[in-house]
């Protein structure tokens, strides 16, 4: 019995600084107020958000002075349904929520005796007027389009700020070196303590968004001294949909390197080019090189 509590405690200890160091990938949220014509608050009032990248729906109703939040929300684009007896029904589309956002939204709403639908559309997209952070946030649409590798971490440099520094260790943000970012893959933090460096990668065919903080971050990020990279995966939602992907790579897909230029071993007065990836020029002068000294 003494030994299988050892056994658990110690399991405990390895595994509390993963924890300790854990965020949320479904941190953003949505709050605001509704009122009457007047400004009048109304309490009671059913606010539902819908998005493909939601399973079900998210709802809540508002408080005595109106209020309503909606917490643990994923990246993605939303649409708010606003309903009360006695009122016009109001749609708010079109809501663009990226990681650690809060957004407002405020609504007002008209009393109407037959039932109407009011849709609201076309509005200016809307800004996180809380968040004190720099940086900047790739979406989807944004690195489908831009050159980029396999991993996440080779779009990042597209952020102001951010630079791939072999002398820092990898990925600079405002000059710290890779030892002091903190790198997040759906709210789990992967990084190496002894380098800075992720542990694990993550396709962009898997990745739905990335942000890259610079500063400004919460509590939950006081372990880094130089940016955080949030990686906010692919995940099911009310949609159904999926794709192939294949790759393939082969020698007569790749480019020939071209020659370099060097003093010949056996005669260091004069210079000679040679490729050495076809082995044009190198395997005479090799050849001779062996000829001579036996």
């Amino acid at each position: 019995m003494r030994k299988k509590v050892c056994l658990i405690i110690m399991g405990l200890i390895m595994v509390s600084p993963f924890l300790l160091g854990q965020a949320t990938s479904t941190s953003s949220k949505i709050i605001g107020k509704v009122t009457d014509e007047n400004g009048n608050p109304l309490p009671g009032v059913t606010v539902t958000a819908e998005s493909p990248k939601l399973v079900g729906i998210s709802s809540t109703i508002t408080d005595d002075k109106g209020i309503y939040r909606l917490l643990a929300l994923q990246p993605g684009e939303y649409t708010l349904t606003f309903t009360l007896q006695g009122f016009n029904t109001v749609v708010r589309k079109d809501i663009v929520l990226h990681i650690d956002e809060t957004l407002t939204v405020n609504i007002t709403m008209t009393p109407g005796k037959i039932e109407e639908e009011i849709t609201v559309t076309g509005m200016a997209p809307l800004i996180d007027v809380r968040s004190t952070t720099k940086g900047m946030t790739i979406t989807r649409q944004m690195f489908e389009v831009l050159p980029r590798g396999r991993n996440f971490d080779t779009l990042v440099t597209a952020v102001p700020g951010v630079n791939n520094e072999p002398w820092l260790g990898g990925i600079s943000v405002d000059g710290a070196s890779a030892a002091e970012n903190q790198v997040y893959i759906d709210g789990t933090d992967i990084t190496r303590n002894d380098v800075g460096l992720p542990r694990i990668g993550a396709a962009f065919e898997f990745a739905d968004e990335i942000q890259v903080v610079a500063s400004g971050y919460n509590a939950e990020y006081g372990g880094a001294l130089g940016g955080v990279i949030n990686v906010v995966t692919r995940q099911g939602g009310n949609e159904y949909h999926g794709e192939v992907i294949a790759f393939y790579n082969s020698h007569w897909m790749r480019g020939i390197g071209r020659d370099t230029l060097r003093l010949n071993p056996y005669d260091t007065t004069k210079a000679e080019y040679v490729n050495y990836e076809t082995g044009k020029n190198l395997e005479a002068t090799v050849g001779k090189l062996r000829k001579d000294k036996y």
